[in-house]
């Protein structure tokens, strides 16, 4: 009969139907995800798609930050190593004031001083794990080259930085010029300078000359001009001088000396051979702290004095005047700051490092927040799916129990 087949198919339709529902809620507890698709519930997809482009987000901000992380590791052990060699240094520089030392020894040390210098220029010019320079700030290339007046500094002064979120800019290092200077303050000129003091002439150099009673001095000109400043020191006191070094200057520097005789009992006159300058005073006379002229003083000394007779020609060899710049307290001074400066960039560089660990575990946190919503929105209830299985499987046996029993019935049966 049409209706009984009709019956049939609608039946086999819904039994089907229940099998699909079925299977489909037995996966899910297998798997323990829910239905993934948009039309079994378009209200959680479309929340569960919003929390994934979060923790997409999240993720990329996580990597982003692991790579400067590594980036502030590299940092810190470069910068462990440049206070190594500085604290190296500082040993040298002790050392090196020592006049005891015999010139082999003096030579060692210029051979450290030099190699550490190449060390330690190779640790300035550390590059991350991406090749890209640690302490040139934002520019690109080596952050410290060679040049003829020495290292040069040829980064910025911008601190590298990456963005961590909306309001997250988080610094990844330190400017190169911050960490070891630039120019004469620079621990590369430092470097220079203690190679130069450890060099002939400035090693046979002293910081402080004398002579008693009288004195020939000798000032090299310099071709570019200039004046030297240093302190003169006689019987009755020291006084600052200041001397022109100009090759025609010799009358102008002789006028000067005696324009502080009232204040140091030094008389200058001009030498016989007409070369040098003879100083005369009741007692001893001593030349020290001498600065200037840049160029000329970092090449060699322009001061020479030495005891001398009436005619004002000396009676011994003369003793060159060490600059100031490159004394040894002067050094050991220098080397003093740099060992305590370069303890500040360690803990400058740690504290970047902290920074970025603090908002990396930010990061941390807010990601856990949103994989634990994504979970209660995508994984299965398995206590509510089991529920609904046993109603699914109960309605699918009465369903079928119920067909059978209808199936089994004729038109006979209707007719009785």
């Amino acid at each position: 009969m049409i209706s009984d087949a009709l019956f049939a198919q609608q039946a086999i339709r819904g039994f089907a139907r229940q099998d699909r529902d079925i299977a489909r809620l037995q996966e899910q507890l297998s798997s323990g995800v829910n239905d993934p698709r948009v039309s079994a519930d378009p209200a959680r997809a479309m929340e569960l798609s919003a929390l994934r482009d979060l923790r997409s987000d999240l993720a990329t901000q996580t990597a982003i930050g692991r790579a400067a992380a590594d980036r502030l590791a590299l940092t810190d052990s470069a910068l462990a190593e440049v206070s190594d060699g500085v604290r190296e240094l500082y040993r040298i520089s002790l050392q090196a004031g020592n006049d005891t030392l015999t010139r082999e020894a003096h030579a060692a040390l210029r051979v450290q001083a030099e190699t550490l210098r190449s060390t330690l220029l190779a640790a300035a010019n550390a590059t991350d794990q991406q090749g890209r320079p640690l302490f040139s700030g934002t520019a690109p290339g080596p952050a410290f080259v060679p040049t003829a007046q020495g290292v040069a500094y040829q980064g910025d002064n911008a601190a590298s930085a990456v963005q961590m979120g909306p309001h997250a800019r988080m610094e990844t290092g330190l400017a190169g010029e911050r960490v070891f200077g630039d120019g004469r303050d620079g621990l590369f000129a430092l470097l220079d300078d203690i190679v130069l003091a450890l060099s002939e002439p400035v090693l046979s150099a002293r910081d402080t000359v004398q002579a008693d009673g009288r004195a020939r001095l000798d000032l090299s000109p310099v071709p570019a001009g200039g004046e030297i400043a240093l302190v003169l020191g006689g019987p009755q006191g020291a006084a600052e001088l200041l001397l022109p070094l100009g090759a025609a200057d010799r009358d102008a520097q002789i006028e000067a000396i005696n324009a502080l005789t009232d204040r140091t009992g030094i008389h200058a006159a001009a030498a016989q051979d007409g070369a040098g300058i003879v100083l005369e005073a009741a007692g001893r006379i001593s030349l020290s702290a001498q600065t200037g002229p840049a160029d000329a003083a970092a090449e060699r000394p322009v001061v020479r004095l030495a005891a001398a007779d009436d005619a004002g020609r000396p009676t011994r060899e003369p003793t060159a005047l060490r600059p100031l710049h490159l004394g040894s307290q002067t050094l050991v001074s220098r080397t003093t700051a740099a060992v305590e400066h370069m303890a500040e960039m360690r803990a400058a560089g740690g504290s970047l490092a902290a920074a970025l660990e603090s908002r990396l575990e930010q990061v941390a946190n807010k990601r856990l927040t949103l994989d634990q919503a994504v979970s209660r929105l995508q994984d299965v209830d398995v206590a509510e799916a089991i529920t609904r299985l046993q109603g699914l499987l109960l309605n699918q046996k009465a369903a079928q129990q119920s067909f059978v029993r209808i199936a089994e019935r004729s038109l006979f049966d209707y007719l009785r």
